[in-house]
Parts: structure tokens; sequence; C-alpha cells
């Protein structure tokens, strides 16, 4: 399991020298993503498998260093939409690639503007939560 991730870090890093900072990002985003939904299955199918587990894993989840994980997934998630949808659009549209600095700054800003009230939002009541307010 960490092979993988050890040989895409590896080659991220010399894809990186040649100027593409975003593709390393969008890879460790889609693999941050992948975690997470093999976390969250396994703990869910727990609930019908063995309910007491479920129930730990519930309050686990329950905890400040999940909230932060939360805020660090709703990152990943939407930085790996629109860039995502950076990269379709490129591949669909080859005569583009000449823009792709001006995507990948658009792209950039796309995912602040969604991230920055998102991830406001979600510290607040998360912070709100925990003070008990």
């Amino acid at each position: 399991m960490l092979r993988p991730l050890v040989i895409s870090f590896r080659e991220g890093i010399a894809y990186r020298a040649k100027g593409n900072l975003l593709w390393l990002l969008h890879r460790i985003s889609g693999l941050g993503i992948v975690v997470f939904l093999g976390f969250h299955i396994f703990g869910m199918s727990m609930a019908a498998f063995n309910p007491a587990l479920h129930e730990r894993a519930l309050e686990l989840y329950k905890t400040p260093p999940f909230a932060v994980g939360e805020l660090i997934l709703a990152f990943l998630l939407i930085f790996h939409a629109v860039n995502g949808t950076r990269i379709a659009i490129l591949e669909l549209r080859p005569q583009l690639w000449e823009k792709h600095e001006v995507a990948t700054r658009l792209s950039l800003i796309i995912t602040a503007a969604l991230a920055l009230p998102t991830l406001g939002i979600m510290a607040y009541k998360s912070i709100s939560h925990f003070l008990g307010h």
C-alpha cells in the first residue's frame, strides 16, 4: 500500500523539477481522497458487521483531530475537482494548452474562492461544537 505512494511521490518530485507542481498536488489529493474513502467504507460497514466497533469509530470521528482531518479533506476535494476540471478542459481542447498558465492561475483562484468560505464555515462550526456554543 505504501509502495505506490512512494513511487508516486518520487515521480512527482522528478516531474516537479520540470515545473509542474500541480501534477504532484493533484496526485496527492487523489490519494488522500482514496484513503479517506477506504476508511469511511470500512467504518460504515462495521455498522452491519461489528456494531460496537462502529460506535467507537463514530465517537472517534467526533474528536478535534478528525475535525481538522475534515477540513483537510474538504480542501483536497475542492482542489482535486477544480484541477481535474482544468485538466479535462485542456485535454478536450488541445489548442488551449498554449494558455495553460492562465488556466492554472484561474484554477487556483477558483479553488481559493470555493475553499476559503467552505473551510471557514466548517472551522467555525467545529470550534463552536467543541467549545459548547
